[in-house]
């Protein structure tokens, strides 16, 4: 992505000060911000402290797919999905060495939680958080949750039966091989209190100031979420630094260099030229066709990145016209994260962060789609079905 930005500039698509003016500050500072929360979070030991309850609270793997899935979904909501899954994977991976288990059923619970879970609101994932600040739409926070997290809880009752069904043979006993306190992996107990406190108090404050002006300076979740990540290094002594290490800066660069080659793909007419082959983005069918079918071939956040100036240049797709903004967000995440391997940024770091621990316990791309193929089906349409006819006035 960063060739990709370069070169913009070096065969003159765009001046350098053109490329810098294009890199939107907010998302890359909300991003910053929101990934210091999340490495709090696993730097203080909090997401191993929770993954091995999940274990010994556990007596078959069906309850322990029931609760990792749902505690990704749950966690997702409000936290970075790729910062979830990156955190969550090497913690899984260890089960298979307290426990005599198989964790791929668990990765898989792992990758789908992350990815239905981060639909409902702005901060679940990149994509998202793109289209609440980039599309100009009113009460951002506000219009996803109402649009998009019925639908969501609907999702997530049902994938875990399908989950239990794709994954059949996956009911056995849990045997726990090595016991130890939980307490023993909160290595800094201030860190994670602090951490889980500024999550708390955001999520809510997130939503006050979309309904309500409470101040020019605060209604942007951006200043409340760096306010938040501020408090985190002013308070983690010496874990400041690997807390600031543990940042997912590669995301950060990807983001600078996607806003780079967007701009250029738009001053360029590339995007004219797609407008073409692409269905009508004017129509919640329409972003739900392209969502589904370009996020297997650039990934998802990159899909919105581009789709985003040619919905408001091409299509004329108002701020105002909320719901074709969310079907973007709904398709683009799951029809893009649960369809392939490659649909989303998540599914990769899971299968490379197991790869990397558990010996070649990653995914398979076609072992992907035979579980992601019926779950992305059912899930889209209860997306779908549910934007088309609820309507509901802000």
């Amino acid at each position: 992505m960063l060739l990709g930005a370069a070169l913009t500039m070096v065969l003159g698509i765009l001046t350098p000060s053109q490329a810098l003016s294009s890199i939107n500050l907010n998302v890359i500072l909300f991003l910053i911000s929101l990934f210091t929360i999340s490495s709090a979070l696993e730097v203080s030991g909090f997401f191993s402290y929770l993954a091995y309850r999940l274990l010994i609270s556990s007596r078959s793997m069906s309850k322990l797919i029931l609760k990792v899935f749902g505690l990704s979904a749950l966690l997702s909501l409000a936290l970075s999905n790729d910062g979830i899954a990156g955190s969550f994977t090497p913690v899984i991976v260890s089960m298979r060495r307290q426990a005599k288990i198989s964790v791929k059923p668990l990765l898989y619970a792992l990758a789908f939680g992350v990815t239905i879970g981060s639909v409902a609101l702005p901060v679940g994932n990149p994509q998202n958080l793109l289209i609440a600040l980039e599309s100009g739409m009113p009460k951002p926070f506000v219009l996803f949750a109402f649009y998009l997290l019925p639908p969501t809880i609907i999702n997530i009752l049902i994938t875990y039966p399908l989950l239990l069904l794709l994954f059949h043979g996956s009911n056995d006993d849990i045997v726990i091989n090595e016991t130890r306190r939980p307490e023993e992996l909160l290595v800094n107990k201030r860190l994670a209190y602090t951490a889980i406190i500024i999550l708390l108090m955001l999520i809510p404050l997130y939503f006050i100031t979309d309904v309500f002006n409470v101040s020019p300076y605060l209604t942007p979740p951006v200043t409340l979420t760096f306010m938040g990540a501020s408090i985190i290094y002013l308070v983690s002594g010496s874990d400041r630094r690997v807390v600031a290490h543990n940042v997912d800066w590669t995301t950060i660069l990807f983001f600078m260099g996607l806003f780079i080659v967007s701009e250029g793909a738009l001053e360029s007419g590339v995007l004219n030229v797609l407008a073409n082959y692409l269905p009508q983005p004017t129509t919640l069918i329409g972003v739900f066709i392209s969502g589904l079918f370009l996020s297997q071939v650039i990934s998802n956040v990159p899909m919105v990145a581009l789709y985003i100036p040619l919905m408001k240049e091409l299509g004329g797709v108002l701020p105002s016209n909320s719901v074709i903004w969310i079907g973007l967000a709904a398709s683009s995440t799951i029809a893009g994260g649960n369809l392939t391997l490659i649909g989303a940024a998540s599914n990769v770091i899971i299968s490379e962060a197991s790869e990397k621990r558990g010996g070649g316990e990653g995914f398979g791309f076609l072992e992907f789609m035979k579980y992601g193929v019926p779950i992305t089906i059912v899930n889209t349409v209860i997306y779908y079905a549910w934007l088309s006819y609820v309507h509901i006035p802000i």
